[in-house]
């Protein structure tokens, strides 16, 4: 089976031509596996007179009559892994791609092959358009083209595209009308024709082919920048029409665009054009309806606009289409509820959702008239601060903890469109409502909203999580009685419910935390019958491996040593497969190393069934193999998603060979994140089943690898050295910060590998002496260098236990403190289930799995951290706690 090693993916990164191939670094990664990595490659020399060996075979196998075709990766090789072309693939890794297409045409005056002859021909016009030399490169997809093959209208796709651009839009024009519409990139040539049009002076015709393009789904990277030269193309042929238009495309940009991206641009269209109207046709531009300002409010909202959703949602909610109860209302207070919560004035959004609720309008008829029911399914009185205290109304803020709850039902606004029927969004907005005020501790308030949206939407998708959100807001408030009951009663009452395994957890947590493991026992057998194996990374495990801890707690020690090896052997380099294998090796380290040991055993001989499918015979998995070939890795992924790879409709076979196709193609994020999130739901393919459920032995090892790649391996072996820090713990912080993508950032304006703001990188590179501005993070070598130091900082700080590191790289060193200091005697696992911030208890858990992953696959002759995760969060604290007492 296919291997990704650190030398291969290396040599993936140089396929691709583009920025991770600088970025991976390690010179002639296409050369023969002795050479790699050596420090001088082949020099440049003539190329061979003799005839060229015969291609090699393609990793798409025929199937014998009757049998569908198979897809073996072990034969899956690059245009540029071809031995001949050395030192073209040692020029492209060094972005010379002048010198690469010089060589490239060289190693074309040799005999070929027609199929070779093509794609190297296809492979010179990418390194042309690299160089800079548009012209030179349309030639040579032309003659790609002519060839035929696969990619003949990917050539012709890439000819159009580049001439239309150099200014010949009539060459352009004739080259995308020979593009079959079969192909995956067609739905691209209305962007290519319209560019071609705009430049001929076909401006109505352009419009027509901008319209269609931009109707269509595209990143925001893509649709971005087509809006805007779509706008200014129209504002050079001046017309009202074309005002009009533009002025929308400029709007669109300002609302939807993620970010802001393009912002500038479109402000001055917006001007622009507008100044170009008469008063009447520039007015509803300036003043728009009701309407059009809530759509503008949730575009700004989904484009995470916070501050300019905020100014949109202050106008909204003093319209007076929003003072009474209506669909209008609702949405408008609850948008202004959203907008307030994102720049962190939550306790304003609570209040502001009390309002949303009352502009929702009254329950349902169906909850109205069955008023006297109990509040909760199991008979339990509404949840309320103090027995008999008053009733309020739904916009009222309660001031504490103990504020009288909300009432059951709002009283009605003045009569008012809509009045007298509930607005469609009520039970969202009521859910939110009580999120917002679950956020600020105002539990009552919390508690009493959570309980409206249960009892006037029993069977709606919320009503089981804002039973588990209620029960703990009860808690919150000490009413542990109505708690316990409330959460012993979903299995029952919500037999279908998604919150029901959350529920039983929360329960058996809330036992054990105050050393009450016997109680815990019940839910725990009740979590195991009803999810004998869960997958989600944060959960997989969490049944079997605390029922273990509650047996051994309570005088089954046998008991429960088995059920933690049954961890290890079930839930293989989960999160709780770690802390169950810390705390077997630390009762009867033999029996840990024996229960790992057998597991490992067991998946090394374990089937690995062969990729057998029809889809493997379509022409468009034949495009995505060439593609891939080529290190087109964003076309390949075009294809396969038209295999139904992108909406996990494909079938298991094809997304395994997808995964392994993106791989070859230095696509490594891409690759393995179709492995990393499969779970099974609403049809779509199950993978997970496939590889999380072996461990990586025998050939199920490649599969892991694709999904925890190791690029940049250089880079982070020279700093996680200097720093002083695992290997491991680099890895697996940069999986989960930024997919190993070196350009990407974060809405808090952090970049790179390692997800670092300024200000922490400005401290880690002043001892360095290394940059840290924006840009220089994106650099893999800056990030990846003041990263691994601050991760050795961080462990600094916590030498008694350095996985704190990983929640403080997330939270900032100072919060684990905090958690430590108000839970000095709390063992690890439970320390962990309640760090209190939701986003650093997932994201630890989601580290300390890629932490055990990474050791066991690269490291696995060096001792694992992750595998013996300390007892107690902070030994010293506990000790400090142990030696105080009197």
């Amino acid at each position: 089976m296919f291997r990704l090693d650190a030398r291969s993916g290396a040599a993936l990164a140089l396929a691709s031509a583009l920025a991770l191939t600088a970025a991976l670094g390690a010179s002639c990664a296409g050369a023969p596996p002795a050479q790699r990595g050596t420090a001088a490659c082949p020099p440049l020399c003539p190329q061979p007179t003799k005839p060229p060996p015969p291609a090699a075979p393609g990793p798409v196998v025929p199937g014998t009559p009757g049998d569908a075709p198979v897809f073996d990766p072990e034969r899956l090789t690059l245009v540029l892994d071809d031995p001949r072309l050395a030192p073209v693939q040692k020029l492209v890794a060094e972005e010379a791609y002048a010198s690469a297409a010089a060589a490239m045409a060289q190693a074309l005056s040799a005999p070929l092959s027609p199929a070779d002859a093509a794609a190297l021909r296809y492979q010179l016009g990418r390194l042309r358009a690299l160089a800079g030399d548009p012209l030179g490169a349309a030639r040579e997809y032309d003659a790609a083209a002519a060839a035929g093959g696969p990619l003949a209208d990917y050539a012709r796709f890439a000819a159009a595209d580049l001439l239309a651009k150099a200014g010949q839009p009539d060459a352009a024009i004739e080259r995308a009308g020979a593009v079959s519409s079969d192909v995956a990139i067609a739905d691209e040539l209305d962007r290519v024709v319209a560019h071609a049009l705009a430049e001929k002076g076909d401006i109505g015709a352009a419009a027509a082919r901008w319209q269609a393009y931009l109707a269509r789904s595209w990143p925001a990277s893509t649709w971005v920048p087509e809006a805007l030269r779509f706008a200014r193309a129209l504002l050079r042929h001046p017309k009202e029409d074309h005002a009009e238009e533009a002025i929308r495309l400029a709007r669109r940009v300002l609302d939807e665009a993620p970010g802001g991206a393009g912002a500038g641009e479109a402000k001055e269209i917006l001007e622009q054009a507008l100044s170009t109207l008469p008063f009447a046709r520039r007015k509803p531009f300036l003043d728009p309806g009701p309407a059009d300002l809530l759509a503008r409010a949730r575009a700004l909202l989904a484009s995470r606009q916070d501050k300019e959703a905020l100014a949109v949602t202050e106008a909204l909610i003093a319209l007076p289409e929003a003072q009474a109860p209506s669909a209008f209302a609702c949405d408008a207070f609850a948008a202004r509820g959203e907008a307030l919560g994102r720049v962190r004035r939550r306790a304003e959004a609570a209040d502001i959702y009390g309002t949303a609720i009352e502009r929702c309008g009254p329950a349902a008829p169906a909850a109205a008239a069955s008023a006297s029911a109990p509040a909760v399914a199991t008979g339990a009185s509404a949840p309320v601060a103090a027995a008999g205290a008053p009733a309020v109304a739904a916009g009222a803020p309660a001031a504490a903890a103990g504020a009288p709850a909300v009432a059951a039902s709002a009283p009605a606004a003045p009569a008012a469109a809509g009045a007298g029927a509930p607005a469609p969004r009520r039970p969202e907005t009521l859910y939110n409502a009580a999120r917002a005020s679950f956020r600020v501790d105002r539990h009552a308030e919390a508690a009493a909203r959570f309980a409206l949206l249960e009892k006037e939407y029993p069977d709606h998708r919320l009503a089981d999580d804002a039973r588990y959100l209620g029960a703990r807001a009860l808690l919150a408030l000490g009413d542990q009685a109505q708690f316990v009951q409330m959460l012993t009663a979903m299995p029952d009452d919500y037999p279908s419910g998604d919150m029901v395994a959350d529920g039983l957890f929360e329960l058996a947590l809330f036992e054990m935390e105050r050393d009450g493991w016997a109680g815990a026992v019940r839910p725990l057998e009740l979590g195991l019958a009803r999810f004998p194996h869960e997958r989600a990374y944060h959960a997989a495990g969490r049944f079997p491996y605390y029922l273990g801890r509650a047996h051994i707690e309570t005088g089954s020690p046998d008991k429960g040593k088995a059920l933690l090896e049954q961890v290890i052997r079930d839930y293989p380099l989960s999160f709780y497969m770690a802390l169950a294998h810390a705390r077997l090796a630390d009762a009867d380290p033999a029996a840990a190393q024996r229960a790992l040991s057998a597991a490992l055993e067991r998946d090394a001989s374990a089937p690995y069934a062969e990729l057998r499918s029809p889809l493997f015979a379509r022409p468009a998995f034949t495009r995505a193999v060439e593609l891939a070939r080529q290190g087109e890795a964003k076309l390949a992924r075009r294809e396969l998603d038209a295999l139904g790879v992108g909406s996990r409709t494909a079938p298991r076979e094809v997304m395994w060979a997808s995964a392994f196709l993106l791989a070859r193609a230095g696509a490594l994020p891409q690759s393995y994140s179709i492995l990393r999130t499969a779970m099974a739901s609403d049809g779509r393919v199950e993978l997970a089943g496939d590889w999380v459920d072996h461990y990586p032995a025998g050939r199920w090892r490649s599969a892991w690898e694709l999904a925890y790649p190791r690029p940049f391996a250089a880079l982070v072996a020279a700093e996680a050295k200097r720093s002083g820090i695992p290997e491991a713990l680099a890895y697996a912080i940069m999986r989960e910060e930024s997919a190993f993508d070196p350009k990407v950032a974060s809405p808090a304006q952090a970049y790179g590998l390692m997800q670092l703001i300024v200000p922490t990188a400005k401290r880690m590179a002043k001892p360095l002496g290394l940059p840290s501005s924006a840009e220089a993070l994106k650099r893999p070598e800056v990030n990846i260098a003041l990263g691994c130091r601050y991760l050795s900082v961080l462990r600094g700080q916590f030498s008694d236990n350095p996985l704190l590191a990983i929640p403080a790289y997330n939270a900032g060193g100072g919060a684990p403190k905090r958690w430590i200091a108000e839970r000095p005697s709390q063992s690890f696992d439970l320390w962990v289930e309640r760090i209190p911030y939701e986003e650093t208890r997932l994201y630890t858990k989601r580290v300390l799995t890629s932490l055990a992953v990474y050791e066991l696959l690269y490291t696995g002759d060096q001792p694992s951290e992750a595998l013996r995760t300390p007892l107690p969060a902070s030994p010293a604290a506990r000790s400090a706690v142990a030696n105080a007492a009197p």
